[in-house]
Protein backbone atom coordinates (compact mmCIF):
# COMPACT_ATOMS: atom_id res chain seq x y z
CA UNK A 1 0.00 0.00 0.00
CA UNK A 2 2.86 2.62 0.77
CA UNK A 3 4.52 1.68 -2.58
CA UNK A 4 1.32 2.55 -3.76
CA UNK A 5 0.65 5.75 -2.18
CA UNK A 6 4.62 6.51 -3.02
CA UNK A 7 3.39 6.23 -6.42
CA UNK A 8 1.14 8.87 -6.54
CA UNK A 9 2.59 11.22 -4.29
CA UNK A 10 5.73 11.00 -7.37
CA UNK A 11 3.19 11.50 -9.70
CA UNK A 12 1.81 14.27 -8.35
CA UNK A 13 5.39 16.01 -7.64
CA UNK A 14 6.26 14.81 -11.62
CA UNK A 15 2.77 16.55 -12.97
CA UNK A 16 3.19 19.88 -10.64
CA UNK A 17 6.54 20.64 -12.12
CA UNK A 18 5.75 19.88 -15.40
CA UNK A 19 3.77 22.96 -15.30
CA UNK A 20 6.87 24.95 -14.63
CA UNK A 21 8.21 23.42 -17.52
CA UNK A 22 5.66 24.41 -19.41
CA UNK A 23 6.13 27.84 -18.80
CA UNK A 24 9.84 28.24 -19.41
CA UNK A 25 9.18 26.43 -22.75
CA UNK A 26 5.75 28.71 -23.51
CA UNK A 27 7.55 31.65 -25.40
CA UNK A 28 9.72 29.03 -27.45
CA UNK A 29 7.30 26.86 -29.46
CA UNK A 30 4.07 26.90 -30.04
CA UNK A 31 0.99 24.82 -28.10
CA UNK A 32 0.43 22.10 -30.35
CA UNK A 33 3.69 21.61 -31.51
CA UNK A 34 4.84 21.43 -28.11
CA UNK A 35 2.08 18.99 -27.24
CA UNK A 36 2.88 16.73 -30.47
CA UNK A 37 6.03 16.23 -29.41
CA UNK A 38 5.58 15.50 -25.98
CA UNK A 39 2.68 12.89 -25.65
CA UNK A 40 4.65 10.91 -28.88
CA UNK A 41 7.39 11.01 -26.89
CA UNK A 42 5.31 10.02 -24.12
CA UNK A 43 3.70 7.11 -26.18
CA UNK A 44 7.07 6.05 -27.69
CA UNK A 45 8.54 5.78 -23.79
CA UNK A 46 5.14 4.00 -22.30
CA UNK A 47 5.18 1.57 -25.13
CA UNK A 48 7.53 -1.07 -23.71
CA UNK A 49 4.84 -1.41 -20.69
CA UNK A 50 2.18 -2.55 -23.00
CA UNK A 51 4.44 -5.66 -23.03
CA UNK A 52 6.28 -6.24 -19.97
CA UNK A 53 3.28 -5.22 -17.14
CA UNK A 54 0.39 -7.45 -17.39
CA UNK A 55 -3.06 -4.67 -18.55
CA UNK A 56 -5.99 -4.47 -16.34
CA UNK A 57 -9.31 -7.04 -16.86
CA UNK A 58 -12.04 -5.09 -18.60
CA UNK A 59 -15.25 -5.13 -16.14
CA UNK A 60 -17.70 -4.34 -18.44
CA UNK A 61 -18.50 -5.06 -22.48
CA UNK A 62 -17.10 -2.24 -24.70
CA UNK A 63 -19.37 -0.47 -26.50
CA UNK A 64 -17.36 0.06 -30.01
CA UNK A 65 -13.59 -0.41 -31.07
CA UNK A 66 -11.04 0.32 -28.92
CA UNK A 67 -9.51 2.56 -31.29
CA UNK A 68 -12.46 4.98 -31.27
CA UNK A 69 -12.49 5.32 -27.36
CA UNK A 70 -8.48 6.23 -27.91
CA UNK A 71 -9.41 8.88 -30.49
CA UNK A 72 -12.10 10.42 -28.46
CA UNK A 73 -9.89 10.63 -25.84
CA UNK A 74 -6.98 11.58 -27.29
CA UNK A 75 -9.48 14.69 -28.52
CA UNK A 76 -9.99 15.90 -25.14
CA UNK A 77 -7.12 15.50 -23.89
CA UNK A 78 -5.23 18.03 -26.71
CA UNK A 79 -7.72 20.26 -26.00
CA UNK A 80 -7.37 20.47 -22.68
CA UNK A 81 -3.43 20.52 -22.98
CA UNK A 82 -3.31 23.13 -25.74
CA UNK A 83 -5.75 25.78 -24.42
CA UNK A 84 -3.61 25.38 -21.14
CA UNK A 85 -0.56 25.28 -22.92
CA UNK A 86 -1.56 28.56 -24.54
CA UNK A 87 -2.66 30.06 -21.25
CA UNK A 88 -0.09 29.70 -19.38
CA UNK A 89 2.44 31.79 -21.71
CA UNK A 90 0.28 34.52 -20.13
CA UNK A 91 0.17 33.52 -16.70
CA UNK A 92 2.15 31.36 -13.69
CA UNK A 93 2.12 27.84 -13.18
CA UNK A 94 0.92 27.84 -9.97
CA UNK A 95 -2.35 29.73 -11.08
CA UNK A 96 -2.42 27.38 -13.72
CA UNK A 97 -2.22 24.23 -11.72
CA UNK A 98 -4.97 25.67 -9.04
CA UNK A 99 -7.31 26.81 -11.92
CA UNK A 100 -6.89 23.22 -13.88
CA UNK A 101 -7.25 21.30 -10.48
CA UNK A 102 -10.96 22.73 -10.51
CA UNK A 103 -11.73 19.60 -12.60
CA UNK A 104 -11.36 17.78 -9.18
CA UNK A 105 -14.50 19.20 -7.57
CA UNK A 106 -16.02 19.58 -11.05
CA UNK A 107 -15.69 15.92 -11.66
CA UNK A 108 -18.71 14.63 -8.81
CA UNK A 109 -20.69 17.83 -9.52
CA UNK A 110 -21.28 16.91 -13.62
CA UNK A 111 -21.81 13.81 -12.17
CA UNK A 112 -25.29 14.70 -11.57
CA UNK A 113 -26.45 15.13 -14.61
CA UNK A 114 -24.65 11.52 -15.34
CA UNK A 115 -27.04 9.42 -13.23
CA UNK A 116 -24.41 9.47 -10.07
CA UNK A 117 -25.19 11.00 -6.79
CA UNK A 118 -23.66 14.19 -4.87
CA UNK A 119 -22.37 14.35 -0.95
CA UNK A 120 -23.47 17.37 1.18
CA UNK A 121 -19.69 17.45 1.52
CA UNK A 122 -19.02 18.04 -2.15
CA UNK A 123 -21.36 20.28 -3.05
CA UNK A 124 -19.95 22.70 -0.46
CA UNK A 125 -16.32 21.90 -1.98
CA UNK A 126 -17.42 22.67 -5.08
CA UNK A 127 -19.03 26.08 -3.73
CA UNK A 128 -15.64 26.63 -2.02
CA UNK A 129 -13.72 26.18 -5.07
CA UNK A 130 -15.41 28.25 -7.62
CA UNK A 131 -15.27 31.09 -5.11
CA UNK A 132 -11.30 30.44 -4.84
CA UNK A 133 -11.69 30.42 -8.78
CA UNK A 134 -13.59 33.53 -8.68
CA UNK A 135 -10.22 35.37 -6.46
CA UNK A 136 -8.20 33.75 -8.58
CA UNK A 137 -9.48 35.01 -11.81
CA UNK A 138 -11.48 38.22 -11.22
CA UNK A 139 -9.94 41.08 -10.47
CA UNK A 140 -11.55 44.24 -8.47
CA UNK A 141 -13.19 45.44 -11.71
CA UNK A 142 -14.63 42.31 -11.75
CA UNK A 143 -13.47 41.50 -14.76
CA UNK A 144 -11.34 38.22 -15.93
CA UNK A 145 -8.43 38.30 -18.09
CA UNK A 146 -8.51 36.16 -21.36
CA UNK A 147 -5.68 33.55 -20.20
CA UNK A 148 -7.77 33.12 -17.35
CA UNK A 149 -10.72 32.33 -19.31
CA UNK A 150 -8.74 30.15 -21.95
CA UNK A 151 -7.42 28.64 -18.52
CA UNK A 152 -11.50 27.77 -17.62
CA UNK A 153 -12.42 26.62 -20.68
CA UNK A 154 -9.51 23.86 -20.45
CA UNK A 155 -10.76 22.69 -17.22
CA UNK A 156 -14.08 22.09 -19.10
CA UNK A 157 -12.06 19.52 -21.59
CA UNK A 158 -10.16 18.27 -18.71
CA UNK A 159 -13.67 17.30 -16.70
CA UNK A 160 -14.72 15.64 -19.94
CA UNK A 161 -11.29 13.77 -20.20
CA UNK A 162 -12.01 12.43 -16.55
CA UNK A 163 -15.44 11.07 -17.07
CA UNK A 164 -14.74 9.77 -20.31
CA UNK A 165 -11.51 8.13 -18.74
CA UNK A 166 -13.53 6.69 -15.75
CA UNK A 167 -16.36 4.86 -18.52
CA UNK A 168 -13.39 3.80 -20.54
CA UNK A 169 -11.34 2.17 -17.93
CA UNK A 170 -13.93 -0.33 -17.05
CA UNK A 171 -14.01 -1.35 -20.92
CA UNK A 172 -10.57 -1.54 -22.04
CA UNK A 173 -6.98 -2.40 -20.82
CA UNK A 174 -5.82 0.40 -19.53
CA UNK A 175 -2.13 0.30 -20.64
CA UNK A 176 -3.73 -0.22 -24.12
CA UNK A 177 -6.12 2.85 -23.82
CA UNK A 178 -3.28 5.08 -22.15
CA UNK A 179 -1.22 4.65 -25.06
CA UNK A 180 -3.49 5.03 -27.64
CA UNK A 181 -4.90 8.03 -26.26
CA UNK A 182 -1.22 9.81 -26.06
CA UNK A 183 -1.17 8.81 -29.66
CA UNK A 184 -4.01 10.44 -30.78
CA UNK A 185 -3.34 13.32 -28.56
CA UNK A 186 0.17 13.60 -30.47
CA UNK A 187 -1.73 13.07 -33.99
CA UNK A 188 -4.44 15.65 -33.78
CA UNK A 189 -1.57 18.61 -31.86
CA UNK A 190 0.45 17.28 -34.94
CA UNK A 191 -2.34 18.41 -37.59
CA UNK A 192 -3.10 21.18 -36.23
CA UNK A 193 0.40 22.56 -35.73
CA UNK A 194 0.93 21.81 -39.16
CA UNK A 195 -2.07 23.56 -40.37
CA UNK A 196 -1.55 26.65 -38.17
CA UNK A 197 2.45 27.40 -37.13
CA UNK A 198 4.49 24.02 -38.42
CA UNK A 199 7.08 22.97 -35.63
CA UNK A 200 11.15 23.60 -36.52
CA UNK A 201 13.48 21.94 -35.37
CA UNK A 202 15.28 24.71 -34.08
CA UNK A 203 11.90 24.96 -32.01
CA UNK A 204 12.25 21.50 -30.69
CA UNK A 205 16.42 21.81 -30.21
CA UNK A 206 15.50 24.97 -28.44
CA UNK A 207 13.44 23.34 -25.83
CA UNK A 208 14.61 19.87 -25.74
CA UNK A 209 14.60 19.73 -21.93
CA UNK A 210 11.25 20.19 -21.24
CA UNK A 211 10.37 18.43 -23.69
CA UNK A 212 11.88 15.40 -22.41
CA UNK A 213 10.49 16.53 -18.92
CA UNK A 214 7.28 16.83 -20.43
CA UNK A 215 7.18 13.72 -21.98
CA UNK A 216 9.20 11.14 -20.78
CA UNK A 217 8.53 12.33 -16.97
CA UNK A 218 5.03 13.88 -16.99
CA UNK A 219 3.03 11.30 -19.85
CA UNK A 220 5.02 7.92 -19.67
CA UNK A 221 6.02 7.69 -15.83
CA UNK A 222 3.17 9.87 -14.61
CA UNK A 223 0.60 8.52 -16.03
CA UNK A 224 1.77 5.14 -15.58
CA UNK A 225 2.44 6.02 -11.63
CA UNK A 226 -1.18 6.58 -11.66
CA UNK A 227 -2.22 3.79 -13.25
CA UNK A 228 -0.08 1.45 -10.91
CA UNK A 229 -1.16 3.67 -7.67
CA UNK A 230 -4.71 3.61 -7.75
CA UNK A 231 -5.04 -0.16 -8.66
CA UNK A 232 -4.63 -0.60 -4.45
CA UNK A 233 -5.38 3.25 -2.92
CA UNK A 234 -9.06 3.72 -2.00
CA UNK A 235 -10.04 6.51 -4.61
CA UNK A 236 -10.70 9.24 -1.95
CA UNK A 237 -7.33 9.27 -0.43
CA UNK A 238 -5.73 9.25 -4.34
CA UNK A 239 -7.47 11.91 -5.62
CA UNK A 240 -6.45 14.12 -2.61
CA UNK A 241 -2.73 12.89 -3.16
CA UNK A 242 -2.92 13.33 -6.52
CA UNK A 243 -4.57 17.12 -6.02
CA UNK A 244 -1.12 17.80 -4.25
CA UNK A 245 0.08 18.55 -7.70
CA UNK A 246 -1.31 21.77 -7.21
CA UNK A 247 0.81 22.67 -4.17
CA UNK A 248 3.81 21.23 -5.83
CA UNK A 249 3.80 23.33 -8.87
CA UNK A 250 2.57 26.98 -6.97
CA UNK A 251 5.80 25.83 -4.78
CA UNK A 252 8.30 24.99 -7.55
CA UNK A 253 7.15 28.00 -9.36
CA UNK A 254 8.38 30.03 -6.25
CA UNK A 255 11.91 28.22 -6.32
CA UNK A 256 12.43 28.26 -9.50
CA UNK A 257 11.15 30.63 -12.04
CA UNK A 258 10.35 33.15 -8.86
CA UNK A 259 6.71 33.35 -9.07
CA UNK A 260 4.58 34.88 -6.78
CA UNK A 261 1.28 35.38 -6.12
CA UNK A 262 -1.27 38.44 -4.86
CA UNK A 263 -3.08 38.46 -1.79
CA UNK A 264 -5.75 37.93 -3.37
CA UNK A 265 -4.64 35.15 -5.47
CA UNK A 266 -3.61 33.29 -2.25
CA UNK A 267 -7.00 33.38 -0.89
CA UNK A 268 -7.98 31.82 -3.78
CA UNK A 269 -5.67 29.23 -3.33
CA UNK A 270 -7.10 28.45 0.08
CA UNK A 271 -10.68 28.41 -0.72
CA UNK A 272 -9.73 26.08 -3.80
CA UNK A 273 -8.01 23.66 -1.37
CA UNK A 274 -9.93 23.85 1.38
CA UNK A 275 -12.87 22.87 -1.83
CA UNK A 276 -11.15 19.89 -3.07
CA UNK A 277 -9.65 18.28 -0.05
CA UNK A 278 -13.76 18.56 1.47
CA UNK A 279 -15.13 17.13 -1.59
CA UNK A 280 -13.10 13.97 -1.08
CA UNK A 281 -14.26 13.55 2.21
CA UNK A 282 -16.75 10.45 2.57
CA UNK A 283 -20.32 11.85 4.07
CA UNK A 284 -23.23 10.17 4.84
CA UNK A 285 -25.51 12.81 2.99
CA UNK A 286 -26.20 12.57 -0.41
CA UNK A 287 -27.96 14.43 -3.24
CA UNK A 288 -29.80 12.15 -5.61
CA UNK A 289 -28.79 12.71 -9.49
CA UNK A 290 -30.63 15.16 -11.48
CA UNK A 291 -30.86 12.51 -14.03
CA UNK A 292 -31.00 9.25 -13.59
CA UNK A 293 -28.60 6.68 -14.56
CA UNK A 294 -29.35 4.57 -17.93
CA UNK A 295 -29.52 0.94 -17.17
Amino acid sequence: MWQARFCLLLTALIWGSTFIAQRMIADIINPTGYNAVRFALGALALSPLLFIMKDSTPTAKPKFNIYWASLLLGLFLCMGASLQQFAIAYTTAGKTAFITGLYIVLVPLTGLFLGHSFTVYSAIGVLLALLGAGFMTFNEAFTISWADAILLLSTVFWVGHILLLNTFTKQYPSFRLAFGQFVACAAFSFIYTQIDSPITIGEIEAAWLPILWGGLLSVSIGYTGQLIGQRKVPPTEASLLMSLEMVFAALIGYLVLGETLTSRELWGVFFISIGVVLAQIPCPWAIPPIVKASK
